[in-house]
């Protein structure tokens, strides 16, 4: 019993004055506060085309969630040009068709959902 005793007693004290020494050299970085940033407010305006046909354009882009996986992307992308845009793109795994729907995709996921919609309408609607 009389060799366990010195040793918790030095190995505690070792442990503490090792704390000690690590957050001596090691300080903790200060937290610095971040002032709360004011939301950027959407422009809203309106373009005129060459035809003289007026939309209305926010500065917002209309993001919404295509899907997880790329063929999750491709059909959701594929109901939003049959519905919204009246056209219809076959699906399929050949390498020109694929190349397409990922071209879509990435159009889609930076110019917004309104663009898009917008950019691939069929021109008979584009005014409607």
């Amino acid at each position: 019993m009389e060799v366990y005793v010195p040793y918790a007693i030095g190995s505690s004290v070792t442990a503490f004055l090792g704390k000690v020494a690590y957050s001596y050299l090691y300080p903790e970085p200060k937290k610095v506060v971040v002032e709360e940033v004011e939301k950027k407010e959407d422009i809203e305006y309106n373009l005129v085309d060459s035809n003289l046909n007026e939309r209305h354009v926010n500065s917002d882009k209309d993001k919404r969630s295509l899907g997880a996986s790329f063929n999750e992307k491709m059909k959701t992308l594929q109901k939003i040009l049959r519905i919204e845009c009246k056209r219809d793109y076959p699906i399929n795994n050949t390498k020109k068709v694929r190349a397409k729907w990922i071209r879509y995709i990435k159009e889609y996921e930076n110019i917004g959902h309104s663009e898009f919609v917008y950019n691939h309408t069929s021109k008979p609607y584009k005014s409607r």
